[in-house]
């Protein structure tokens, strides 16, 4: 009977790895079939909980009590704004159920001894290179000469092989143990993202390069702060030579991509022309115009919000209503405010914005905690959720990362195999000083 048992947890783990791996490939190349990770993950969670022979989703309480509220915040928000407002809109809970349901699916995960991080070191990048050839096998899915796929936007899409092609760099592990084999598809998968990245001309995308580096320098110089004396040296030369590296690999790719440097230089002069008027149909400029209706909308329904659907009904007629935004108010009626604060803010009000940023802020402040932990495992995990939460903030500010059904999914799966990386068996991980040598 042991042996059976035995042999069906290890059974079971080979299954929560297959889902693991999987969502991240099929993200951004097969429609819903991020999906189906989530929910057979939440179905085998469901039978284990239901079944009671397994100890798998005991609940450590206050901290697993947060992280679940955490993830059900989107949902109790809207379910506030609606009854609040008297109108219920049952699509407007299909990205927070996602989210929702991978919060489940952390209770449930975190309990197994996985290395969801080296499960993830090689899905990423496998990801990114079948997205690189759906996009070049379809090329009658191009919006207007940029990057996409049948159900992917340029910009959504852009932003995505961004973050997730950075993130394939930064998994890379430079040691005599780790297998060229993956260094290599490392490599090409964050060369590919962004590759595509730049194919599909999603500035605000670009934009999370700094910040993230920026990141990465803060931790960099923890651990140069904390190295012996005789490694402090090496370390500072190394942090020298990359930081030079990088600056000038960004600065070739501006250079010697037309396409790149295109988007940047107009960008910079929509903005200037929208600032002094001269021009408010720009791309950027429209933009801008839609943020600043959102921002007037949003005071108007500051605590609950004006709802998911029917914005456009609501600025008809008002002050809002003029010939100068009626390109600005269009695109927002049919595709939001591009902004992930400023959606959350119109639609749900203050409550929207708070449950926003804690399903940003609580998994980062987990992160921060664990970002020296002595399991090479767990330091990682957490670094790369540091790095992976700040780019989908960044993005977020400029196109919106966490409303569709697929971007919920992937993020809520994401956040939960990192924390479920982080938090197995926390009480033996605390969190140490340990300087480290690439």
């Amino acid at each position: 009977m042991k042996n059976r048992i035995n042999l069906a947890y290890i059974n079971l783990d080979w299954l929560v790895i297959l889902c693991v791996f999987m969502f991240p490939v099929t993200f951004l190349t097969v429609r819903h079939g991020v999906h189906v990770s989530l929910f057979a993950l939440a179905l085998l969670a469901m039978y284990h909980f239901l079944s009671g022979k397994s100890p798998r989703m005991q609940l450590n309480y206050p901290l697993d009590a947060v992280i679940l509220l955490t993830f059900s915040g989107l949902f109790i928000s809207i379910l506030l704004s609606q009854v609040f407002r008297g109108v219920i809109h049952f699509a407007a809970f299909d990205g927070p159920s996602r989210l929702l349901t991978a919060g489940v699916v952390f209770l449930f995960i975190r309990h197994l001894n996985i290395p969801y991080i080296k499960v993830l070191s090689i899905a990423i990048p496998v990801g990114l290179i079948c997205v690189f050839l759906s996009v070049q096998l379809n090329p009658g899915a191009y919006w207007g000469g940029r990057y996409a796929t049948y159900f992917v936007d340029p910009n959504t899409l852009g932003s995505q092989t961004f973050i997730l092609g950075l993130l394939s760099f930064l998994m890379i592990e430079w040691s005599r143990k780790k297998s060229m084999g993956i260094i290599v598809l490392q490599v090409l998968g964050g060369l590919l993202g962004l590759y595509i990245s730049v194919g599909s001309g999603s500035r605000g995308g670009w934009l999370t390069a700094p910040f993230i580096l920026l990141v990465i320098l803060f931790l960099r110089l923890g651990d140069i702060a904390h190295a012996s004396q005789s490694q402090k040296q090496k370390m500072w030369l190394q942090t020298i030579a990359v930081c030079v590296s990088i600056c000038i690999v960004f600065s070739m790719g501006f250079y010697l991509s037309e396409r790149l440097s295109t988007r940047i230089i107009s960008g910079y002069f929509e903005i200037l022309n929208w600032i002094s008027g001269a021009n408010l149909d720009g791309s950027a400029g429209i933009r801008l115009s839609m943020w600043k209706i959102s921002l007037q909308l949003a005071m108007q329904h500051l605590w609950f919000g004006a709802g998911e659907v029917g914005i456009g009904n609501l600025l008809v007629g008002s002050y809002l209503d003029i010939p100068a935004n009626k390109i600005a108010i269009h695109d927002m009626t049919v595709a939001g405010p591009h902004s992930d604060i400023l959606s959350k803010l119109v639609s749900t009000g203050l409550f929207g914005l708070v449950a926003y940023l804690s399903l940003l802020l609580v998994p980062f402040s987990i992160f921060w905690k664990y970002r020296n932990a002595l399991d090479l495992n767990v330091k990682q995990a957490s670094r790369i959720g540091l790095f992976y939460i700040t780019g989908i903030f960044i993005a977020g500010l400029s196109n919106e990362q966490l409303s569709l059904k697929y971007l919920c999914t992937f993020y809520g799966l994401m956040v939960a195999a990192l924390l479920a990386q982080v938090l197995f068996k926390s009480s033996a991980l605390e969190p140490t000083r340990q300087a480290s040598v690439v």
